[in-house]
């Protein structure tokens, strides 16, 4: 038989079932082993049914939505991570490997929950069509090729935002001060999907840098943040919320703070070519005391990092349990633009560890859902391994942190706060002008233009700006004017919570979201933590040893 479908030459370890890399190349399923049932005598059935469907269901139903239906449920037959990928799905795959895509380069949200309507959040790019545009924070997007979007959802502003490079898309703008709608034609240029979002000097010397995911430009992006940020006394890798991505990339960035020839990750599958081993592969190294934050979203290729680096006593890990993702998917390339990620492996941490969460006895669902919430297996069921220093460290269920410290909830206030959506309303209201006397609250005139956010030694002063008792008075005002219930009690106690979101909101407006996160860090707890663990890591680092290992939670 022909070759009906190409392996696709990548190794991805992403957690939605899209994990893992290329492990063999066979292109056409193999005959079960001599004995068994041939599958090829079950596939009567299958067509046979599919006839009886396409003639005599009640309705019209196309024969891909049957086939792939019937392909998804085949898959999740098998465990949680394997997966069917529609046209759609495999376009997406694609694009986020190759970290970019073509647009205009603008980072939208609904304005307001009850309307379809998009603003943009943070001033364009430079260099990208939307800044060329001139483009600004605070645009709201009415109409798209004319057509009113009021009742999109924010996939879908996407999407027809999105397009071949070259094409030209027309939106129709509303901005604050300027009374008539702004018609506005853009070219679509190739947009770079960065996978290092925030890197920073979060203390004189200590650097922050955030990886959302590993794709393809994970590692230059990675070496780029660290050479802007000089010379550091100690880092913190942010992972949380990490799904994972290409394996060669969690491979490199783990390289970055490994001695060459350091076992970084090794895979076992029952098919040929299945059984490798991934050591650091360069002498460059960056030596400095390193914390890596996870939490229960961090899987695949984040697990990958931070087991490696756990398991040679190089980086303190700091945060919650981590998802537990340990099984390995090879990606077919199939007919019709789809494609296959099918479970061929499991990896294993440099100390042997297993880290996959167990999937025997719950369905599909309750897996995501039940991500990190539950407790692991008690210690006497889970796989005991020992780190090169001999620190005790368990398999099954994820990465347990040696230092545990969950993230903050919200309190009541905060949350109803959040979820009315007040503070990015509120920044609005005051960088456009619309409060009384609003000179007394903006940043200066054009302060956020031209402004490139530095990373490191090289990064300007920014304007100060902080939220006076008159900006929290007109707050108070404005949280009245939305019809939100509120006390004195409720302002008082988190008047901290509530100056920190606004002056993040009004920074992200001017500078950026770079610079707003900056502000956001400042309340993060989990970060707090990790920067008064630096002197643990330091300790780690040199002695191979750590005075307060992680319970077992």
């Amino acid at each position: 038989m022909k070759h009906r479908y190409a392996v696709v030459l990548i190794l991805i370890v992403l957690l939605s079932s899209l994990a893992g890399g290329i492990l063999g190349g066979s292109s056409a399923a193999k005959t079960a082993a001599s004995g068994a049932t041939s599958p090829n005598e079950f596939l009567a059935n299958y067509t046979e049914a599919l006839d009886v469907i396409q003639r005599s269901y009640v309705d019209d139903v196309g024969s891909d939505k049957l086939v792939y239906s019937s392909i998804k449920g085949m898959l999740r037959m098998l465990d949680p991570h394997s997966s069917f990928l529609d046209p759609k799905d495999y376009a997406k795959l694609r694009e986020d490997q190759r970290s970019r895509y073509y647009g205009l380069g603008i980072r939208v949200r609904p304005l307001l929950r009850d309307t379809g309507r998009h603003v943009i959040v943070e001033p364009p790019s430079f260099g990208t069509p939307a800044q060329k545009k001139g483009l600004r924070a605070g645009d709201v997007i009415t109409r798209i090729e004319g057509e009113p979007i009021d009742d999109w959802t924010s996939d879908d502003v996407v999407a027809h935002l999105k397009g071949p490079r070259g094409t030209v898309v027309n939106i129709t703008i509303e901005r604050p001060g300027v009374a008539e709608p702004l018609e506005i034609a853009i070219e679509r240029d190739e947009i770079p999907l960065v996978t290092v979002p925030y890197a920073f000097l979060v203390r004189p010397g200590v650097g922050y840098v955030k990886i959302d995911r590993f794709a393809e430009s994970t590692s230059e992006e990675l070496r780029q943040a660290l050479d802007e940020m000089g010379a550091l006394t100690g880092l913190i890798l942010d992972l949380r919320d990490n799904p994972g991505g290409l394996l060669n990339q969690a491979i490199a960035v783990s390289d970055f703070f490994l001695p060459r020839g350091a076992l970084i990750v090794s895979t076992k599958g029952r098919a040929e070519g299945s059984a490798r081993t991934y050591e650091a592969p360069d002498d460059e190294k960056i030596d400095v005391p390193l914390v890596v934050l996870i939490n229960k979203h961090s899987a695949s290729a984040s697990e990958i990092v931070s087991g490696a680096l756990q398991d040679h006593d190089r980086a303190l890990i700091v945060g919650e349990t981590s998802f537990g993702k340990g099984l390995v998917q090879s990606v077919y390339t199939m007919a019709n633009d789809t494609g296959m990620a099918l479970t061929t492996a499991k990896y294993y941490t440099p100390s042997g560890r297993l880290i996959q969460r167990d999937y025997s006895n719950s369905n599909f669902e309750y897996y995501y859902l039940d991500a990190g919430d539950a407790d692991p297996q008690p210690d006497k069921e889970r796989e005991v391994r020992y780190t090169d220093n001999k620190r005790t460290v368990y398999g099954g269920g994820g990465i347990t942190p040696d230092v545990v410290e969950a993230a903050r909830e919200l309190n009541r206030f905060e949350s109803l706060l959040a979820s009315k959506d007040v503070f990015f309303q509120y920044a609005r209201r005051l960088t456009s002008g619309e409060v009384p006397g609003a000179q007394e609250f903006k940043l200066p005139a054009g302060a956020g233009e031209g402004h490139q956010s530095a990373r490191g030694k090289d990064a300007k002063p920014l304007p100060e700006f902080q939220v006076t008792e008159a900006v929290l008075a007109d707050f108070r005002q404005f949280l009245s004017g939305r019809n939100i219930e509120f006390t004195d009690e409720d302002l008082s106690k988190n008047v901290d919570f509530i100056k920190r979101r606004i002056r993040k909101e009004v920074f992200t407006s001017y500078f950026g979201i770079q610079e707003g996160f900056r502000i956001d860090v400042e309340g993060d707890n989990q970060v707090q933590k990790a920067l008064k663990e630096l002197p643990g890591a330091k300790e780690l680092m040199l002695t191979g040893q750590f005075l307060a290992p992680a319970p077992i939670k």
